[in-house]
């Protein structure tokens, strides 16, 4: 295991062309949003509250796979109902931009890295990136709807590098769960996980500034504006 650093052995990062990110977890830190999403849901079902099992599920699921979960058999059409109005713009004040990615979003830009997004959000990515000050880093964004199946099957890993011309070795998934981890050994590209020790990972990563600073030393003649 390998911890993202100033000191990091460089060759670790080198030969990365493309950057892939998972978004809940990684580009936003949205735990409370998901708990409180998917706890409104069953008390509005009559239901006791989430389970740490299922707390773990609904954050690193596609909504209709949590939902279905959370709410199984005949309750599924009546948790769909609540879905279908509830309030999003409620959300916001429980989404936090992960500290630090904006300024490595910017770094791997200007360094020429291409950015995309692989994720199990169905349909709010593009809110999520504009309240988020996240928009325009990302070519293509992958998420559940945009794919036959989703995580942690590779086909959003297989068309991003079809998108931007690479090889498996040449692209660097970052994510936070093990279906991230499955999903990129799927793929066979590079992991590197977000703050959580126990995925197995070639990169593990406390901090944005701290890869950034790892992949400024692994890319020292890359001039950028950062």
């Amino acid at each position: 295991m390998a911890l993202a650093n100033h000191m990091m052995n460089p060759r670790l990062v080198q030969g990365v062309r493309t950057v892939v990110f998972d978004c809940d977890g990684v580009l936003i830190d949205s735990y409370e949003a998901n708990m409180h999403y998917y706890g409104t849901i069953k008390e509005q079902l009559g239901l006791p509250p989430l389970t740490g099992e299922e707390k773990v599920f609904v954050h690193t699921h596609t909504h209709k796979e949590a939902v279905r979960y959370i709410a199984p058999g005949d309750l599924f059409p009546k948790a769909w109902e609540v879905v279908r109005g509830f309030d999003s713009s409620s959300l916001l004040q429980y989404l936090r931009r992960s500290d630090g990615i904006r300024e490595f979003l910017g770094w791997l830009r200007d360094a020429g890295f291409g950015l995309a997004v692989n994720t199990s959000r169905t349909d709010t990515m593009d809110y999520i990136l504009s309240v988020m000050d996240l928009e325009g880093f990302f070519q293509p964004v992958i998420t559940s709807a945009k794919v036959a199946t989703p995580k942690p099957h590779p086909e959003g890993l297989h068309i991003i590098m079809r998108e931007h011309g690479v090889q498996p070795w040449e692209v660097a998934y970052i994510g936070d769960s093990l279906v991230d981890e499955k999903t990129a050994r799927a793929a066979d590209v590079r992991f590197w996980a977000y703050r959580d020790p126990a995925l197995e990972a070639e990169v593990h990563i406390d901090s944005f500034w701290d890869i950034r600073a790892a992949m400024q030393r692994g890319y020292k003649d890359v001039v950028c504006a950062y």
